[in-house]
């Protein structure tokens, strides 16, 4: 059996990990001589020892595997499609438990932009928030990483800061790495779609509208003045020939 591990932190928890999948490993390869009837020197077994052998040690290799399974990260993923909501750390208020990896991605409708806000925020400090930490992704790249509870030199916290997305959609990442031991309470996050006022001049490089712009919730149209008429591409305004 293939184990691919995706790994994100600090290396001296890979390392830590490793050497327990090793020892694992090595067990559960004992155990596996032993269930085809073999003793450590090479010994065969027959009739019903080695059957009741075989029995216990698969038992065990059963619970040896998802014992190994639970030192990895607990990976899940969440899709948020409304107009608004709120997700947290899992076990909040509470603590928040070891090796977690969970991801939820939001998606407004078009014309809409997300803010994402967090109204409690208790994660472990780090340098750099190389340990637990929060990560907003924004098509792949990282608007902010987050931790501990109050911004340092090296680390950001939220506080009272709003993250706005450029586009319809934001990605939040949540992971811990092996230990809380003072028992950090993690987050409580909120988002909602704002409407783009695509009417706005300051806002962007090009006017949406060569004369008039309109914006409504989740859109805008454009007009012309008197005399001319709207393209095709519905922005531009020309003169109307007589």
């Amino acid at each position: 059996m293939a184990v691919i591990i995706l790994w994100e932190g600090d290396s001296r928890q890979f390392t830590n990990l490793w050497y327990k999948k090793q020892n694992v490993h090595q067990t559960v390869n004992n155990f596996t001589i032993a269930a085809h009837g073999q003793t450590s020197h090479g010994e065969k077994e027959t009739g019903g020892l080695a059957t009741e052998r075989r029995k216990m040690q698969k038992s065990r290799t059963m619970w040896l595997l998802l014992w190994c399974s639970l030192l990895l990260p607990a990976a899940f993923d969440f899709q948020l499609n409304d107009k608004f909501g709120k997700f947290q750390s899992p076990g909040f208020p509470t603590a928040y438990g070891d090796n977690i990896y969970q991801t939820w991605n939001i998606s407004v409708p078009g014309g809409f932009v997300i803010k994402l806000y967090f109204s409690h925020f208790s994660l472990e400090p780090s340098y750099r928030c190389d340990y637990d930490h929060i990560k907003i992704l924004l098509e792949g790249q990282q608007l902010a990483k987050l931790c501990g509870e109050t911004s340092t030199d090296t680390e950001e916290a939220p506080g009272d800061k709003l993250f706005i997305s450029t586009g319809n959609n934001m990605t939040v990442i949540f992971r811990t790495d092996y230990s809380n031991e003072k028992n950090y309470t993690g987050f409580a996050a909120h988002y909602a779609a704002v409407d783009i006022d695509e009417c706005d001049r300051a806002a962007f490089e090009e006017p949406s509208c060569d004369h008039y712009c309109h914006n409504y919730l989740g859109g805008y149209y454009c007009s012309c003045k008197l005399g001319y008429f709207l393209d095709s591409d519905h922005r531009i305004c020309r003169v109307r020939k007589p």
